[in-house]
């Protein structure tokens, strides 16, 4: 501590307590008049800009600091002048001065005895500073990483989708698949299904039965040469399939990649149906989406993904397709109980809802695929919002024979005019509400934003009553 800078001060605030501020409570400390002016200035020896600080004694110490700190000094003052609370610090930035640059500090405010004269007690913030910049820097490197390892398994995503050989990454020792591309599901008869988990002993029979054997087998001949390959039978499909591995590092974990080749060029020729379904549902324009009567959904296609805004196809296992469906609820009974009648529904129109709120128009097309104890529903969703977005509100209005109502001017009032069009406007919405819904009258003023009992008055007006829900 400089001994020039404290020679006027120890006598205000006595030895004792100068030593025990600067040791327990602060980097610097200024003491100044009740107008602000700087009658002496101290510091730490850790303090680095003690050339700075002694150039404050005599002037006011508001000039010192930079202009976004100068209101709030004045008024931090004006309050501990008015109501001395110490406890309550303020952060202020003094501004730089030949060509250093600033420094923020944290200053408490205390009075000095009687004397009037008031201690500020300052802590210096710039090792928070500079860790806070740090923090953001750091922040943007793993934003930066996050997005070139997203970009990078994007194009891992396509490359493995576009490769016609089948290809699976298997974990050791346990050899259970990791990771497969769409071939390979179909190769090995699990288009339905996911491989991921499976172990290699239940997808390819091997003479010898003990568990890992097949495993150890193929680490072997990769151990030997990378071109050698093993001729084995698959499960389901029964088919003999060539399977060459290869060894690799994966985080510090051994891992093995597997080429999968059917040795029986006919066999591939009988699934090519299957095969031209998958890389549809894979890589379709549409969104596929399959689930069972309840609506849970039991797979969706990549571009199910991208209308609904979700990441990953793991984050819809367990969901209802209500919770993206516009009309929730409504929209999945109308759209089940017409595929279950008739096996089909066509052009069903509502509105997606993404995971964030989103909205697209889609038409729906739902096809009943399966019967039985356990029935699936295929929904293709086709996204039109462009489409809508283009259409003209003024469209016809179906029934309503326009020549009729112009030839109603002139004999009645505009207002019997409109009343009158709207009777038929809104006749045919309920109509068409009751129809969609296989007159379920509870669905369809859930879908017209009626009360069930407003329903009822409108069906009675109109003469639309009639038996069933």
């Amino acid at each position: 501590m400089d001994d020039t800078w404290t020679s006027g001060l120890i006598p205000l605030i006595g030895a004792e307590s100068f030593t025990d501020i600067i040791g327990r409570v602060a980097d610097l400390g200024i003491v100044m008049s009740r107008d602000g002016k700087v009658l002496g200035v101290f510091a730490s020896q850790s303090f680095r800009r003690k050339d700075v600080l002694a150039r404050y004694e005599g002037r006011q110490l508001r000039d010192t600091f930079a202009n976004e700190s100068i209101a709030k000094f004045d008024a931090r003052l004006n309050d501990f002048l008015t109501k001395p609370e110490p406890a309550r610090s303020v952060e202020l930035n003094h501004k730089g001065e030949d060509g250093h640059d600033g420094f923020p500090v944290r200053y408490s405010f205390h009075e000095i005895g009687e004397s009037g004269k008031i201690l500020m007690m300052g802590r210096d913030l710039r090792s928070i500073a500079e860790m806070q910049q740090q923090l953001v820097a750091a922040q943007l490197t793993l934003e930066k990483d996050y997005e070139a390892r997203r970009e990078h398994d994007m194009q891992f995503r396509v490359l493995m989708a576009s490769i016609d050989d089948a290809m699976i990454f298997v974990s050791l020792p346990d050899g259970t698949v990791k990771d497969c591309n769409p071939a390979a599901r179909v190769l090995l008869g699990k288009q339905g299904g996911d491989l991921v988990g499976v172990s290699l002993d239940q997808l390819l029979e091997h003479k010898d039965k003990s568990k890992g054997a097949l495993v150890d087998r193929l680490v072997g001949l990769a151990n030997e040469n990378a071109a050698t390959q093993i001729t084995i039978k698959s499960r389901t499909p029964s088919r003999i399939v060539s399977l060459r591995p290869v060894l690799f590092r994966n985080g510090g974990d051994q891992a093995m990649l597997c080429r999968i080749v059917t040795t029986a060029p006919e066999a591939l020729k009988s699934d090519s149906l299957q095969s031209n379904l998958t890389g549809l549902y894979e890589r379709g324009a549409d969104a596929i989406v399959f689930v069972d009567t309840a609506g849970t959904i039991l797979s969706a296609n990549e571009a199910f993904l991208n209308l609904a805004d979700v990441t990953h196809g793991k984050a819809l296992k367990g969901r209802s397709i209500v919770d993206f469906l516009g009309r929730g609820s409504v929209d999945l009974n109308v759209m089940i109980e017409n595929a279950a009648r008739s096996g089909m529904m066509r052009a069903y129109t509502t509105r997606v809802t993404g995971e964030f709120g989103a909205e697209r128009a889609v038409e729906v097309s739902t096809t009943h695929v399966q019967t039985g104890a356990e029935a699936v529903f295929a929904l293709i969703l086709r996204d039109i919002s462009r489409v809508d977005n283009t259409r003209t509100e003024t469209k016809q209005l179906g029934e309503v024979d326009m020549q009729s109502v112009i030839e109603l001017i002139g004999s009645q009032s505009l207002r019997d005019i409109v009343a009158k069009t709207t009777d038929v406007v809104e006749k045919m919405c309920i109509e068409t509400a009751v129809e969609l819904t296989s007159n379920n009258r509870v669905a369809a003023a859930e879908m017209l934003g009626l009360s069930r009992q407003s329903l009822y008055v409108k069906l009675r007006k109109y003469d639309l009553l009639k038996s069933g829900t």
